[in-house]
């Protein structure tokens, strides 16, 4: 459809008012039981109230769980060039002056909803630039956020792709794109990765500035890594001086890169293939350790799950505070929305009360500011880490 005939007759979906409440307090997602009368297929639409209120610009899926994702609260709809030029500028200008540059390291371009393109994700690994699509709109403009993105950045090379969770729940064909290596640099660590044999866009760069702390806090500690992945943590702690670092996880393909990397920076990494789950209660041998990193994939993807989620933390937090040497440090992260810092510290508080242990709250973090996330969309602040310091008996 043309940006003219959008203008002349755009298709509308009318929705609930007081279903929207979420919408009217800056989250851009609007659920199906808002929803009264829409369009049978997808595409751009206007969002209006059942008074016939003006809501904003949106894009549309009747076959995906958001059936729509707002665009712009704006009257006039600018055209599609021009919006995304606009949206992608901003998130550019947003990280420049946010102390980012475009350089060897590892970043988030564009953040989906908190940089006002919902659905797109764009991660720049040194070179390389990654279009990781989570709604079909979004997947379907590609070809022309690529040829925008290549204004700035000519000499990039350019990769669009969608996940087959992403592009099942969208009701499209998954886009998978041709395996290339990924190289780039994150404090003072060199990496190196196939995209073929990564998660998501590669690396998990929401956990970059929790790698700075661990790397500031590691010389001379004997580090445990639990769900290691690609050794991320690990090679950010061998490089600052760790004293050794034992990395476990049940994915053999991911440790292998992981030891790739470490052999690359120069360090040596221990590790082991297990499941994390049922390792711990058995590695009392191997204690104490000085530090350890405790990042499980997503253990809570909903609400529903929230109570299986905290009892696999209670355990992860009840043996990793068994392994803890005196003056050590754990990192107890979650990816998980529906468990955020106030789960964590209650389960730290609880488990460290049962076993006479004092803790001391070190740091409390959230994603870093190139993953910025509406105030009234709490769905966009997902990952939560507490550090704390194990200062010795009750």
């Amino acid at each position: 459809m043309s940006d003219t005939a959008v203008q002349d007759s755009p298709p509308l979906v009318e929705v609930q008012r007081r279903k929207i409440a979420n919408v009217l307090r800056g989250a851009p997602w609007i659920y199906p039981n808002a929803v009264r009368q829409a369009p049978e297929v997808p595409g751009l639409v206007r969002v209006v109230t059942e008074q016939q209120r003006f809501v904003g610009w949106a894009d549309f899926n009747p076959a995906a769980p958001i059936p729509a994702r707002l665009l712009t609260r704006d009257e006039e709809w600018p055209g599609e060039e021009l919006f995304l030029r606009q949206r992608l500028q901003r998130a550019l200008e947003r990280r420049m002056g946010l102390g980012y540059g475009f350089h060897a390291g590892g970043l988030r371009m564009v953040n989906g909803e908190g940089d006002g393109l919902p659905g797109l994700v764009i991660d720049a690994y040194g070179t390389t630039l990654i279009y990781d699509f989570y709604s079909r709109a979004m997947c379907e403009r590609r070809d022309l956020l690529i040829s925008i993105m290549r204004g700035q950045f000519a000499d990039y090379r350019h990769v669009a792709r969608m996940g087959a969770d992403a592009a099942r729940r969208e009701g499209c064909e998954p886009l998978v794109p041709e395996d290339c290596e990924l190289i780039f640099g994150e404090n003072g660590v060199r990496f190196s990765m196939q995209l073929a044999a990564t998660q998501k866009t590669g690396c998990y760069l929401d956990q970059r500035d929790n790698r700075r702390l661990v790397a500031h806090w590691a010389s001379g500690r004997r580090v445990l890594d639990l769900f290691c992945y690609h050794g991320g943590f690990s090679l950010a702690a061998l490089a600052s001086g760790a004293q050794d670092v034992l990395a476990i996880d049940s994915s053999q393909d991911a440790l292998d890169v992981a030891l790739a990397n470490a052999a690359r920076n120069g360090v040596h990494l221990q590790i082991q293939r297990t499941d994390v789950f049922s390792a711990l209660p058995d590695m009392s041998d191997e204690a104490p350790f000085d530090m350890i990193i405790c990042d499980p994939p997503k253990l809570a993807p909903g609400r529903k799950d929230r109570a299986k989620g905290l009892k696999a933390y209670r355990h992860l937090c009840r043996q990793c505070l068994r392994l803890l040497a005196p003056g050590g440090v754990l990192m107890l992260s979650s990816c998980s929305q529906v468990i955020d810092s106030g789960h964590l510290l209650d389960i730290l508080s609880q488990t460290a009360s049962r076993q006479g242990k004092a803790l001391d709250v070190v740091a409390v973090t959230q994603h870093p500011a190139d993953h910025p996330w509406p105030v009234g969309f709490l769905t966009g602040r997902y990952l939560s880490t507490v550090f704390v310091e194990y200062r010795g008996e009750l």
